[in-house]
């Protein structure tokens, strides 16, 4: 949901989401826009790209297309910012909320098996909320997730996407000093 308003703030030169299917051509006219930006001095771009904008188009198909295509004039570097986020080992820290996540889940197990019936309110989810630990059952947060994306329609913001390669141009006296 972000990606498109971070591509607008962040000055991206093309980005791919969910929201609107991408296709070759669009694809191509974004290579197109960066090389002549290139070609014109502006030695920087950034293309964003969700991981479920496209079934077919996966992040190694837009690297390849890209870096085949710009040869020679940039260099395509790709990172997953989820891949980056993950971290690496645990640390001592991290081993002791998850143990104390673990008890919780345990002790959360032990009370709802010893429950006569069962309901949605029994299907829960571990997490942090302030500084608590607490468990939110799998209904409410269905009922929020679909309070915070409603719909396809309602994204207000993806009219703003026209405007990305414009946003991502630099202002007419940069680009002068550039070419000196």
């Amino acid at each position: 949901l972000s990606s498109g308003i971070n591509a607008e703030y962040g000055g991206a030169d093309a980005v791919y989401i969910p929201e609107q299917p991408v296709g070759i051509d669009e694809l191509q006219a974004d290579v197109s826009r960066v090389i002549d930006k290139m070609e014109r001095g502006v030695h920087r771009g950034i293309i964003m790209r969700n991981e479920a904008s496209s079934p077919h188009y996966k992040n190694d198909f837009v690297t390849a297309l890209y870096a085949e295509e710009g040869a020679g004039k940039f260099i395509v570097r790709s990172n997953i910012l989820g891949h980056i986020q993950q971290g690496y080992s645990p640390s001592p820290f991290d081993r002791c909320v998850a143990t104390q996540f673990a008890c919780k889940v345990y002790r959360n197990l032990e009370k709802t098996l010893g429950k006569e019936s069962y309901g949605p309110e029994d299907v829960v989810v571990v997490g942090v909320i302030g500084s608590n630990t607490c468990f939110t059952p799998i209904c409410e947060l269905e009922m929020d997730a679909k309070r915070r994306v409603p719909g396809h329609a309602s994204l207000s913001w993806l009219k703003l996407k026209p405007l990305i390669p414009i946003l991502s141009l630099p202002p007419p006296a940069e680009e002068k000093e550039m070419k000196d």
